[in-house]
């Protein structure tokens, strides 16, 4: 329907040229009866009418006369106020959104209100406009998650490095730092860079964005491998592989004397910290000492 910034939807809806379905949709939202009797409240509120003339005349005869003291009416004045405050309020709760964050070694189950589904990966961000959903279906996105979207108009995901469009269909987005990797589960995906480059992917296709270019690439399970509490890397820096280690199970690496850049492959699971810190650190040839949420790395 409107952007986040397209204030003139409360203008229709107070000029009552709002559109039947819209309008509908506003009906049935709980809220209704209280955003009714608030406009209601403004048609007791009309300001007065004066000539400009008259006025200045008015002025420059008081001008002429001895000063006396004044007095302040502040009623009025309280009430208009609280009129403005009101109608803040109302484009406050319009354009309204959503958020849903993840901690560290959390994850989240979303249900969107078109009924789409979204599982939020750990330290992940997820946000979207709290109305009126249903002709703007928009999600914001900073970290993984996987998407079930529900059939209907069209479906965006929109990241910092890359914008995914569906009409329905399940997919995977992982937006972390320089990294973005789309894939594909079922139906069919739109995949953006913000250079403009895009990719069609279909099911069992995947995309990464390798500097400023779209790679394609394929997928070969049924869901992803988050979701079951494995994390696997083919010839990533150590760095990242780190990263999602202390994503997954909340804890900090210091990491100083190590080199991050060589590359791991191979893998690690969610279920034990020390299964999975001897996963990928004791290939790479590093000893580490674990202090509460402190894991200090060494080179042997």
């Amino acid at each position: 329907m409107l952007s986040d910034n397209d204030n003139t939807y409360l203008a229709k809806w107070l000029n009552s040229d709002l559109d039947p379905k819209d309008l509908e949709e506003l009906k049935n939202l709980p809220e209704y009866d209280e955003y009714k009797k608030i406009v209601d409240g403004l048609e007791f509120f009309n300001a007065p009418s004066f000539d400009l003339k008259d006025s200045l005349n008015t002025t420059l005869e008081k001008l002429d006369q001895p000063k006396k003291s004044k007095v302040i009416r502040l009623k009025p004045i309280l009430y208009a106020i609280s009129v403005a405050a009101s109608i803040v309020l109302i484009i406050g709760l319009f354009f309204n959104k959503v958020s849903y964050t993840t901690d560290p070694g959390q994850q989240l189950a979303i249900v969107l209100p078109d009924g789409s589904s979204v599982d939020l990966n750990v330290a992940s961000t997820l946000s979207h406009r709290r109305f009126f959903w249903s002709g703007n279906r928009e999600v914001k996105l900073d970290g993984e998650a996987f998407f079930k979207v529900t059939s209907g108009d069209k479906f965006s995901v929109v990241t910092g490095l890359g914008k995914v469009e569906v009409l329905g269909t399940q997919f995977n987005v992982k937006d972390r730092k320089d990294q973005f990797i789309v894939g594909c589960y079922e139906g069919k995906v739109q995949v953006s860079s913000i250079e403009n480059q895009q990719e069609i992917l279909e099911r069992g296709d995947a995309v990464s964005l390798k500097g400023k270019k779209l790679i394609p690439g394929k997928i070969t399970n049924t869901s992803p491998l988050w979701m079951t509490g494995e994390s696997l890397f083919n010839s990533e820096p150590l760095a990242a592989v780190l990263d999602e280690l202390e994503r997954q199970y909340n804890i900090t690496f210091n990491r100083n004397e190590i080199d991050q850049n060589q590359l791991f492959t191979g893998g690690f699971n969610y279920e034990d910290l020390n299964i999975a810190l001897e996963s990928v650190l004791i290939p790479m040839g590093i000893e580490y000492v674990v202090n509460g949420k402190m894991v200090t790395l060494s080179p042997k």
